[in-house]
């Protein structure tokens, strides 16, 4: 009688961002699909950072560290940036080998990192403190507000990757951490169960607009660029009512 394996989740939504020249720990974060915990792979685990050329970066066993597989990756500064770079995990939990997850990644000259902790939550909206959701506790790997810290970072890098740009030629990126602070802030609220006129609900239109005013205050650097210059965060739309003068 067949019995069918454990289902399990990839649990990182983005492509990886790799910062060339830098010592770097990439992770591959597996969570129980029932549960939501996260998982303790085997140590029989592998990955491959493969290179565009088709090269290995890096090939062979993981690290297990915080029920987490785990890879010390160092490219090198003549490794050319861009995309085309691919992260394969072959996950091995409970000495059933399954499927390899394919993850895309850009090699970087300069990665954002993240900068939000629980205290910077807390000393905007004190209340959190005590609003963390119970079935983060019980259910999940009980880190507090850090799920949603993480999903407003990986919200982040996805922006960075999708707005037209190359992400791999940014050399710093100017007034992220109040965008990072508002999406996880936002990211929290909403975890919230709370009616529509309750004083969360409000929390959560102003952190809606205001949200809004972090993006179009970001600032990007580009390393092809004039040191001087620096592109917004956000595209910049102007609308005129009808009728409006002309002069």
């Amino acid at each position: 009688m067949a019995i069918r394996q454990e289902t399990y989740a990839f649990a990182r939504p983005v492509p990886y961002l790799l910062e060339r020249g830098v010592l770097q720990t990439i992770t591959g974060p597996i969570r129980h699909g029932a549960t939501g915990a996260l998982v303790t792979p085997d140590a029989a685990s592998t990955v491959v950072v493969e290179k565009p050329d088709g090269s290995d970066l890096v090939s062979g066993a993981v690290t297990v560290a915080s029920s987490m597989m785990t890879k010390d990756v160092t490219p090198t500064s003549t490794d050319i940036l861009g995309e085309g770079w691919e992260v394969r995990w072959t996950p091995v939990i409970g000495a059933v080998t399954y499927p390899t997850i394919r993850q895309a990644a850009y090699l970087c000259e300069y990665v954002p990192p993240n900068l939000i902790d629980a205290t910077a939550l807390y000393v905007r909206v004190p209340e959190l403190k005590h609003r963390i959701p119970q079935a983060q506790d019980t259910a999940g790997d009980n880190t507090g507000w850090q799920p949603q810290i993480d999903a407003a970072y990986y919200d982040f890098l996805q922006l960075l990757i999708d707005d037209a740009r190359k992400p791999w030629l940014i050399r710093e990126v100017t007034g992220y951490y109040r965008w990072l602070l508002t999406r996880s802030l936002q990211l929290c609220v909403q975890a919230i169960s709370a009616g529509p006129s309750s004083d969360w609900a409000q929390k959560s239109k102003d952190l809606h607009f205001e949200l809004r005013g972090a993006r179009g205050e970001m600032r990007l650097q580009y390393s092809d660029q004039a040191p001087a210059m620096r592109k917004g965060g956000a595209p910049l739309t102007r609308m005129a009512p009808v009728g409006r003068p002309s002069w």
